[in-house]
């Protein structure tokens, strides 16, 4: 509190004496008389009533590491300068400058001899406006900025109380100023067309535009950098024409001045024009690979996006940009349509993201894959049921059997089940209207889950009792047996409350493991064997692309049916038997002079854009389908080496 008193009363002494520098003992009299008047309302100015020096030295000190004073001595005297004073003075300057474009520049040489030029913060022209023109937030109105020129030219002086945008506009009404002057506009101009042939209506324009609205002029090139060129000429052969110059003067000073901000300025801008170019073209980059499968995407996915380099596309934005842009394609719309850009949750914690034209065939595809692994897994798991004479509600009753598909679509498809509990689906599906569109909503109610999948109860439970052996049919046996294994009706609801398709996905990677393990048992004992880190390192792969609620042979079979739309299947299974056969060709020869610690996601997905890219496999309509299937099945083969 005492700082901000002390700081408050050397302005206003410095602005009441009209001179930035102070002597220590005429304000250590002047502060010690305050004191004393005003210790009654102010506590904290009691020590300073007795004159001391001690405290007031402390709080000066404090004040100088914050730069709002400098501390001086001249032989025994000591002096406080105000830096405030300066601030306050060449803010006037600049306001003054507003109005009368032909007042100098402020500079270093303008300060008093006796104050030194520490004060002023300095730097370079080109990293001091870059620097003001990245800051978010305004700066404080404490600092006297000093920027440095090129040698021969003094530094401007700077109050951080005028924006650089300020700063600029100035400039540029000096400039345009300059070129109004006699024949500068002509001289200039001839020289660029000279410089340039075959630009000299382009030139004519430029010139023509700048010394009608130079601020439009200047928008130009912030907005697209394609004046920049044009800019950075004019400020060479002006630069030229003013250094010829062997002793500069006011007007000189004020000329290079001008066009040093101007320059700099202008690089700043083409340099933004360009990072913003750079950042269009990955955010397209990024939209078309939310059109790519899986299509369901989490944020950290989409972080991982890469461009076709294999660089990240997450480097040539920030994380803010990327933010407004994700934010700009869920809300923006048009009329009364969604975003093209949609999000729906699976659990509590875990969000993805799909392009609006990618929800219905995904759900199509996905309740596919949901009905076979479904129809498969309950008629396995009822078998067993059934063989111990046991039963379970799902087998007889409808809503029973509902919320049993319910609770498998939640383990087998997860996404599946969170984009048909997302609130924009009830919309998305009204205005649906692709070919052999699927009702999903009768009387502004979702479908049950057995037509959305296709499954009848009685169906999988005939599929169960067929392959149970003939005494089973036989009335009274089987009634004996049943009534002898007859379970609690607690335990048979905890039975049905367990996930068939849970054991069945379990037991395939059971299965797989152990297959895995079998391979490598094989090997010559040796530990460091290439085809046991190939395997290993494929397997790594695998557990990235491969969703846990599924497994490789069923995202291969998932993704076969979008590329390969041959309707017989003669011509259907030839289509796939060929491309097995050249992935499995093409793996071979990589895998003569792949390194294990290659084989990586990256790597399996710059192999697979390499072959899905080869003439042979042009004529196949999705690719991005088919280059998925490629990298699951490089994936597989190498996982399964002999």
């Amino acid at each position: 509190m005492a700082n901000s008193i002390i700081l408050t009363l050397l302005k206003f002494y410095s602005s009441k004496q009209r001179v930035p520098v102070i002597d220590f003992g005429e304000f250590v009299d002047y502060l010690r008389r305050y004191a004393q008047h005003h210790e009654d309302e102010n506590p904290e100015l009691v020590v300073y009533t007795n004159g001391s020096s001690d405290s007031l030295q402390e709080e000066l000190m404090k004040l100088e590491s914050e730069r709002h004073i400098k501390l001086i001595s001249q032989g025994s005297k000591q002096y406080i300068v105000v830096i405030n004073y300066f601030i306050e003075r060449y803010t006037e300057t600049f306001t003054d400058m507003e109005r009368n474009y032909s007042l100098p520049f402020p500079t270093v040489n303008d300060l008093p001899k006796h104050v030194p030029t520490d004060i002023a913060e300095k730097d370079q022209a080109s990293d001091l406006i870059f620097k003001l023109l990245d800051a978010e937030t305004p700066k404080d109105d404490r600092t006297l900025y000093c920027i440095l020129f090129n040698k021969g030219v003094p530094g401007m002086l700077l109050p951080s109380t005028i924006s650089v945008t300020s700063l600029i506009n100035i400039c540029l009404k000096k400039l345009q100023d300059m070129l109004r002057k006699g024949d500068a506009h002509d001289y200039f101009e001839k020289k660029m067309r000279a410089a340039n042939p075959g630009k000299e209506i382009s030139i004519k324009n430029f010139f023509s535009s700048f010394l009608a609205k130079p601020e439009d002029c200047w928008l130009a090139l912030k907005n697209n950098g394609d004046s920049f060129y044009y800019w950075n000429q004019l400020c060479y052969f002006i630069k030229q024409d003013c250094t010829k110059m062997k002793d500069f003067n006011a007007e000189d000073i004020n000329i290079l001045q001008t066009i040093g901000i101007i320059e700099v300025s202008a690089s700043y801008y083409k340099n933004k024009a360009s990072e913003k170019l750079l950042r269009d073209a990955a955010f397209k980059v990024l939209d078309e690979q939310l059109l790519h499968p899986p299509y369901y995407f989490s944020m950290d996915d989409i972080l991982k996006f890469k461009d076709q380099n294999g660089t990240l596309l997450s480097t040539k934005y920030k994380d803010s940009e990327l933010k407004s842009h994700i934010e700009l394609l869920t809300s923006h719309t048009v009329g009364a349509n969604l975003p093209s850009l949609l999000i729906f949750k699976v659990d509590e914690t875990q969000s993805y993201f799909i392009m609006k034209e990618k929800v219905m065939p995904l759900i199509v595809r996905m309740s596919n894959d949901a009905r076979e692994l479904i129809h498969e897994s309950l008629s396995k798991v009822w078998f067993k049921y059934l063989l111990n004479y046991e039963t379970l509600p799902e087998m007889k009753e409808q809503p029973a059997f509902e919320r049993c598909l319910e609770r498998e679509l939640k383990v087998c498809a997860p996404v599946l089940y969170g984009i048909l509990g997302a609130s924009f689906l009830p919309v998305l599906a009204y205005d649906d209207d692709t070919p052999g569109k699927i009702n999903l909503y009768r009387e502004g109610v979702l479908i049950p889950f057995s037509e959305l999948l296709l499954l009848k109860r009685n169906e999988i439970y005939q599929d169960a009792r067929i392959k149970l052996p003939f005494w089973y049919t036989l009335p009274i046996i089987s009634w004996i047996l049943a009534a002898i294994h007859r379970k609690s009706k607690a335990q048979k609801k905890k039975d049905s409350e367990k996930s068939a398709t849970a054991a069945i996905i379990q037991e395939e990677r059971d299965k797989a493991e152990a297959k895995q393990t079998e391979l490598d048992a094989k090997d010559s004992g040796n530990t460091k064997s290439k085809k046991k880190a190939l395997r290993q390192a494929a397997a790594n792969v695998e557990n990235q692309i491969v969703p846990a609620s599924s497994t490789i042979d069923r995202e291969l079979e998932s993704y076969m049916q979008e590329w390969n739309d041959r309707i017989s299947k003669q011509a259907h299974d030839d289509l796939v038997e060929d491309i097995n056969t050249l992935i499995r060709d093409y793996t071979r020869k990589t895998l003569r002079t792949l390194k294990t610690e290659h084989l990586n996601r990256e790597r399996i997905a710059s192999l697979a854009e390499a072959l899905v890219n080869t003439p042979s496999l042009m004529k196949i309509k999705n690719h991005p389908a088919l280059k998925r299937y490629i990298e699951l099945y490089m994936v597989k083969l190498i996982r399964n080496i002999p």
